[in-house]
């Protein structure tokens, strides 16, 4: 078994995809299994190119909950990726050491979600801010997670890579 393989094998045992697949179950067991509330906030776009955010998503880890960004624009199934790529990298562990408090939030964050002080937020993660392969196993894990959703409902539902049998 590789290492991404059994990443990714730790995390539905962590935390179990629902049978059938409910996005918002789904994000009700991370938040729990994380101790921290899980809130989605779509945005336009052109917000999120100006937070420096290349791709269509952003993770806000604040002291205490988890707020994900995303496009307001984007079909269900891009927007439920788009979710799934960033609770991929809360599941895989890949936030930054706590901030500078003082980093600005980008203003035109701030204007859309007032409710963000810059003192509370750990981390804010672009796709930019990751690194090649935390990006990539974010990507896989929204892939997978995706495909298992639709599969036929069975008793166990485990992560296993796509032409391994066993």
């Amino acid at each position: 078994m590789t290492s991404m393989e059994a990443r990714f094998r730790d995390a539905a045992r962590t935390v179990p995809l629902p049978s059938p697949w409910n996005l918002s179950a789904y994000l009700a067991s991370v938040a729990a299994h994380r101790g921290r509330s899980i809130s989605l906030h779509p945005v336009p776009a052109g917000i999120l190119a100006e937070t420096g955010c290349r791709g269509s998503g952003l993770w806000v880890a604040r002291k205490h909950d988890d707020i994900i960004v995303y496009d307001a624009d984007t079909s269900q199934r891009d927007t439920d990726h788009i979710i799934l790529h960033e609770v991929g990298h809360m599941l895989f562990g890949h936030g930054k050491d706590d901030s500078d408090p003082t980093t600005p939030l980008p203003p035109t964050l701030a204007t859309l979600l007032p409710s963000l002080s810059p003192v509370s937020i750990r981390h804010i993660l672009g796709h930019s801010d990751f690194g090649t392969e935390r990006e990539r196993d974010a990507e896989v894990f929204a892939d997978m997670t995706m495909v298992y959703a639709t599969l036929p409902q069975r008793k166990n539902r485990s992560f296993r890579l796509f032409g391994r049998n066993r």
